[in-house]
């Protein structure tokens, strides 16, 4: 079963989170009372700075293998936060990623391959768990002003199983996160070069059986480098998440903790038993990823990145059919080609308002 996997997409970074509640900047004394009106949590739009070093800084981030920082780096400019990988694509000079990992019986650590760059804003919700207190009779949101592009998708080894890879959200994508490492739930944008994806899924944690999955709706047409108004907001006491782009609702999940009913649009499916989750805080972060085990419009993973047994199932058809792949060997080529993204971040915000 997939609770055996060793280190999943975040489990290692969760240990991280969890652990940093006693270095990150702390919830207000006031963090769990109702405000009568709208409520900035935290802001940063970057005019000073990427400030991610030291135990009062505004954002952490998360390790890539041996890349204390990610496989990113940041600059800022008068239009904010640019993130590119660390490497270079040899034939194009373009940004690539550098940090991949293999599969457990080779040392590697399987499906924290999905993680490139994470940085999450740094600060600790009353429960000691970093992020922001969700508060019954709130509306959390963690909402960006972003672009985003991917370099090298259409270099990809996998021939036709990508139908078109500058849609494809599993060779390269930015992102930005709502995640809460106590419960392991996610709330997503993804961002490619031509769509736009809301994302949603429930990560796996040792010990636990809940179902653990991914869903990724597309929900907009786009083109390298336009800028997008992302908004992720979460009512713990409707028990709800709703996903709003550019000022529109594009998603609302309101059986938090069970799988979407429309399994065509499921790309992981990790198997385990649907259990309502009710998160009492969420992170807020922007992110690059790729998710190669996924699956895409030929119903087949494209790499099998853990090899424990039982770890995935056919999203179309669920446990105990199991996923197919085109690559069962998680061969370093088929890993790492030359692609790459950049992430254009001009502001991130989080907010808490009353419901209703």
């Amino acid at each position: 079963m997939h609770r055996t996997i060793k280190r999943t997409i975040l489990s290692c970074l969760a240990a991280v989170a969890l652990a940093a509640g006693s270095t990150a900047v702390p919830a207000s004394a006031d963090a769990e009372s109702a405000p009568t009106g709208s409520r900035t949590l935290w802001d940063d739009s970057f005019r000073n700075g990427f400030s991610h070093a030291g135990g009062d800084a505004k954002w952490a981030l998360f390790p890539a293998g041996s890349l204390p920082e990610g496989d990113g780096v940041p600059t800022v400019s008068a239009n904010g936060l640019t993130v590119v990988p660390t490497g270079r694509n040899p034939r194009t000079g373009q940004p690539a990623f550098a940090y991949s990992t293999g599969q457990e019986h080779d040392g590697g650590a399987g499906t924290a391959d999905h993680v490139k760059w994470y940085a999450y804003a740094n600060h600790t919700a009353s429960s000691g768990v970093a992020g922001f207190d969700a508060v019954p009779g709130q509306v959390l949101t963690c909402g960006s002003r972003l672009a985003a592009r991917t370099y090298g998708t259409e270099q990809h080894p996998f021939g036709a199983e990508v139908a078109d890879p500058q849609s494809d959200l599993r060779l390269s994508s930015g992102a930005v996160s709502m995640v809460d490492f106590e419960t392991m739930t996610v709330f997503d944008f993804f961002v490619t070069n031509s769509k736009l994806y809301a994302f949603y899924e429930r990560l796996p944690k040792p010990g636990e059986t809940y179902a653990a999955f991914s869903y990724a709706l597309p929900v907009a047409d786009r083109w390298p480098g336009k800028k997008h108004d992302l908004a992720i907001s979460y009512d713990r006491q409707a028990g709800t998440a709703v996903w709003r782009a550019d000022g529109r609702e594009v998603l609302k999940i309101d059986r938090l903790g069970f799988r979407p009913a429309d399994r065509s649009h499921l790309v992981l499916d990790l198997g385990g038993t649907e259990q309502p989750v009710a998160p009492r805080q969420l992170s807020c972060g922007i992110a690059m990823f790729v998710l190669l085990d996924a699956e895409g419009s030929n119903d087949r993973g494209l790499v099998r990145l853990t090899d424990q047994q039982g770890a995935y199932y056919d999203p179309d058809l669920g446990a105990p059919a199991e996923q197919r792949f085109v690559d069962d060997l998680s061969l370093p080529r088929n890993r790492l080609w030359g692609q790459g993204a950049r992430l254009d971040v001009e502001r991130v915000t989080v907010s808490s308002v009353p419901r209703g």
